[in-house]
């Protein structure tokens, strides 16, 4: 399928909606530098390319939408599991619980938008790089994980009272088993002559031609105050790092996605490799930054040169595109089930799901009997109002409903959705 947004696009606004209205397995590798939950503002420096950047890395509760938890429980029921188990290991503060919904939200998009061959690349740290995993292997399936890359630097000073938090970590999954991968060979040197010919260098050491190891310990420098592709982005990271995966991920014309494009490293990278991308931002510096520095470090360099001998228009966007794979006009819809379990007699889980199959084996796998019985479900566009309906009118606990079946049943199939003006009333 045809990409519903044009090569070269800069999105400036939430990156949900932008994510939310491109068309289904169109991508061909995404890579995204999200927030951290560092807790603390990040802002660019006065006098930088980069001045008037900011982005605000603290996530509570005024942060998280009710319809994104409400969305999650009830399409990726094993999300919504971990996310409550994440509040529990909390207790009383929740900045973990409404990171986590924030990214998780959107990459269930991301992993909609990925081609069968696509492949995902997550930038973090060990602020959330394990809750992050966790989150990507109910959205991928754990099968589909393929590396815990580290990348090594040196930079600033230490602390005395733990050892030099030096790394970065890239999460490596594939959309499917079936996934693009090039790989990447790298020079090492020994100080023996294993498995090569060539002559030592000047210390004495041999090269020898290697396949790249999921460890890049200093190879790849990070972006400091003196860098020369330094603009001044709090976060921004170099472009050697970007043109590696995009190299082993990625074929010549394949379309890249940054949904997190900040001072647009993954464009620039990608338009040296003659891919197609599409970034998105909050920020309208990431539209300013991408023209200057596809200007400065792609074309007047020399590298490339435009069809007509200009450089190549670079779209601007603040409207969400309009997904052409799907009705358009044309309302969701999604079951309410009863579920039953023989230790709960009397009693019905009702709720919500895009698929009662895969919500009754999320129920199962707590089950080593597997007794979990789905009794009766309802396709409805109404399933919000439905699914409140039946939890007001009979007696309930823990989402739990206690009643008849029969009366539960009857009280589904003669359900009348409420007016607008009713429901507000």
């Amino acid at each position: 399928m045809q990409l519903n947004v044009k090569n070269r696009t800069i999105f400036c606004k939430d990156n949900l909606e932008i994510l939310k209205g491109i068309d289904t397995e169109t991508i061909d590798l995404i890579y995204l530098d999200p927030p951290f939950n560092k807790k603390k503002v990040f802002t660019a420096p006065i006098g930088t390319s980069a001045e008037g950047a900011s982005f605000k890395d603290v996530f509570k509760k005024e942060d998280v939408k009710e319809e994104w938890t409400e969305t999650i429980r009830e399409d990726h029921y094993s999300i919504y599991r971990l996310l409550e188990a994440v509040k529990d290991i909390e207790g009383r503060t929740s900045y973990n619980f409404c990171y986590l919904v924030y990214m998780a939200i959107r990459l269930i998009e991301c992993h909609r938008l990925l081609k069968g061959s696509g492949s995902l690349y997550l930038h973090c740290d060990p602020t959330m790089s394990h809750y992050l995993k966790l989150l990507l292997d109910c959205i991928f399936g754990e099968k589909n994980f393929r590396n815990e890359i580290v990348w090594g630097y040196r930079t600033g000073g230490v602390s005395k009272k733990w050892y030099g938090r030096k790394h970065d970590l890239i999460l490596y999954y594939g959309k499917t088993r079936n996934i693009y991968y090039m790989p990447i060979k790298e020079t090492v040197f020994y100080d023996k002559p294993f498995f090569t010919s060539s002559l030592p260098n000047k210390e004495g050491k041999y090269p020898v031609e290697v396949y790249l190891r999921d460890v890049w310990d200093n190879e790849i420098k990070p972006i400091i105050n003196v860098s020369r592709e330094r603009v001044g982005y709090p976060t921004q990271k170099p472009l050697a790092l970007l043109e590696r995966i995009i190299k082993a991920s990625s074929n010549e014309g394949d379309m890249v996605l940054d949904p997190f494009c900040g001072c647009a490293t993954t464009c620039v990278a990608a338009e040296k490799l003659k891919r197609q991308w599409v970034g998105i931002d909050i920020s309208i510096k990431a539209y300013e930054l991408v023209q200057t520095r596809i200007k400065d470090e792609v074309y007047e360099e020399g590298l490339m040169k435009g069809e007509d001998g200009n450089l190549p228009q670079i779209h601007f966007r603040t409207d969400p595109p309009e997904r052409t794979d799907k009705g358009q006009g044309v309302a969701d819809k999604k079951y309410v089930y009863i579920i039953s379990h023989p230790n709960y007699q009397g009693e019905y889980k009702v709720g919500i799901a895009s698929s009662v199959t895969s919500r009754l084996n999320s129920y199962q796998t707590s089950d080593p009997a597997r007794q979990y019985k789905l009794e009766s479900y309802v396709l409805t566009e109404h399933f919000r109002e439905l699914e409140q309906h039946i939890h007001k009118k009979f007696e309930n606990r823990h989402e739990w409903v206690k009643a008849d079946i029969n009366d539960i049943i009857k009280e589904i199939e003669n359900y009348t959705p409420q007016k607008e003006e009713e429901l507000f009333s």
